[in-house]
């Protein structure tokens, strides 16, 4: 005897619900985890079925549906083309009158409708399910009286006051229905369906461990587009898809990053071990600052409590002295007594504006530079004393004593290299241009000279390059000079 999938919950769809595109009465509904929204779902799922040679069975209370399809070809002046109309067959009395219903009626679209995105029956059953799940709980704010079951021919009937979809038992069927627990956490882990990030547990359709996600507790994709594992799955109350029941890759990894934002300290413990313990990198390193850093819509309390979470879980992992950080920090962390852990640049950000030790709480802005602070070589001094000697000498001092003078060694920057800056009243001077033991003016390069007149030039002016003020000073200078 055939056998076929029978899904049942309690509650009598209205037909409209299958055949009349844009019906749905999901969306009307403010219990928590209603899945429905665009009111096409099952008119899309009927045209898939039909696509597999799958002619669902639907009773809505005591009024079965049958669909089919009829031949129509429709010609214009240049082609001419063959469609199969989607259409209907009642039996049976209708839910809302009572009256005895015996007619067909024609849908008005075609089998083909929807085809490149809807393409594969187990997106149909999806489906089904979805919509059941919603009518049990907008009937009795429970999801748990659906039922997903195998039955043989004899018990494909009506049930009163109940919907029921029936499809025959094929293999895609049947790979659905053995499938169904990492299609809806509903019926392998309901105590997951107020969480929202999931520890992986064999959710992936095939061998992958790409990152799995859920919304409300339905399976909307696996993350495809590279093949890094991810160190969770996902289960969003309100991520954004379309018509398709589809998610783009950047609001799946943004709403990914919110959710481990505010997660709790365990998750984000997991998060902070891999990048302690494992060069295997993880999906999540992906996400970016803005995606994890607070949210606007955060309370005070909810933004204090992400802090605590995120310090208290990475100390906990890496201990007190340890300093998340980006690459190129490693030495100088170290040569302070820390322990570094390398992580991506946006979660070293984000865990900055968490309170987590980052290189900026406890290095200075030279040392994250990558610049070492020394006393002046002797040729760095005198090149200083001379240029302030003829500043001096010339009434261009604005007022100011002559300022201190230190040297700094520093790795090249995008192959160049910084020869001098002024901060906060010093001037410093790059070693590489102020060799030591050098303090006899004649023997002082000419650059060393132009790098000790710019960096005296900001101090006296308190400008920046290319700002009016600094070229104005320096033009005084020549002019007085050629006097």
């Amino acid at each position: 005897m055939p056998a076929y999938l029978k899904i049942e919950n309690i509650g009598v769809c209205p037909p409209e619900g299958f055949t009349v595109l844009g019906v749905s009465l999901a969306d009307t509904s403010d219990n928590r985890g209603v899945i429905g929204q665009f009111g096409s779902g099952c008119k899309h799922a009927a045209a898939v079925c039909l696509r597999n040679n799958v002619a669902p069975i639907v009773f809505c209370g005591t009024l079965r549906l049958d669909f089919f399809t009829k031949p129509q070809a429709v010609t214009d002046s240049k082609a001419s083309k063959d469609f199969a109309r989607v259409c209907v067959k009642y039996g049976g009395s209708d839910p809302t009158t009572g009256a005895s219903r015996s007619s067909t009626e024609d849908l008005g679209f075609v089998m083909s409708y929807g085809e490149k995105d809807w393409n594969g029956i187990a997106l149909a059953l999806r489906e089904f399910v979805s919509n059941a799940i919603d009518r049990a709980i907008r009937e009795h704010g429970d999801w748990r009286s659906v039922k997903v079951e195998i039955v043989d021919e004899s018990r494909v009937r009506a049930k009163r006051d109940h919907t029921r979809v029936f499809l025959p038992l094929t293999p895609e069927v049947l790979e659905f229905y053995n499938n169904l627990g990492r299609w809806f956490l509903h019926f392998s882990e309901p105590e997951c369906l107020d969480k929202a990030i999931l520890p992986k547990a064999n959710r992936n359709l095939g061998e992958r461990k790409a990152a799995v996600i859920f919304r409300r507790g339905v399976r909307v994709r696996e993350f495809e587009s590279l093949d890094t594992e991810s160190l969770f799955d996902y289960n969003l109350n309100d991520l954004t898809i379309d018509e398709a029941r589809k998610a783009s890759d950047w609001d799946v990894r943004h709403h990914c990053g919110q959710a481990l934002a505010g997660a709790d300290k365990d998750v984000l413990a997991i998060l902070f071990s891999h990048l302690l313990n494992s060069e295997t990198p993880a999906w999540e390193f992906t996400f970016d600052s803005y995606a994890l850093q607070p949210s606007y819509r955060d309370s005070s309390e909810e933004e204090q409590r992400k802090r605590q979470n995120w310090q208290e879980a990475f100390v906990q992992v890496a201990g007190e002295t340890a300093v998340l950080s980006g690459e190129g920090t490693a030495k100088q962390l170290q040569g302070k007594g820390y322990k570094p852990v390398e992580a991506p640049e946006g979660i070293v950000n984000a865990a900055a504006r968490y309170g987590v030790q980052t290189p900026t709480q406890v290095l200075s802005n030279d040392e994250l530079s990558g610049r070492l602070i020394t006393e002046p070589s002797g040729s760095a001094q005198a090149a200083v004393d001379f240029v302030w000697l003829i500043i001096d000498r010339h009434g261009l001092n604005n007022g100011k004593d002559k300022p201190p003078v230190k040297c700094f060694t520093s790795i090249l920057d995008g192959e160049t290299m910084l020869n001098g800056y002024y901060r906060d009243g010093t001037v410093f001077i790059n070693s590489d241009l102020a060799p030591t033991g050098t303090a006899d003016v004649g023997s002082l390069s000419a650059r060393l000279l132009h790098v000790a007149l710019e960096e005296v030039a900001h101090f006296v002016t308190g400008a920046t390059d290319n700002n009016r003020d600094f070229q104005n000073y320096l033009l005084d200078v020549a002019v007085k000079l050629m006097r």
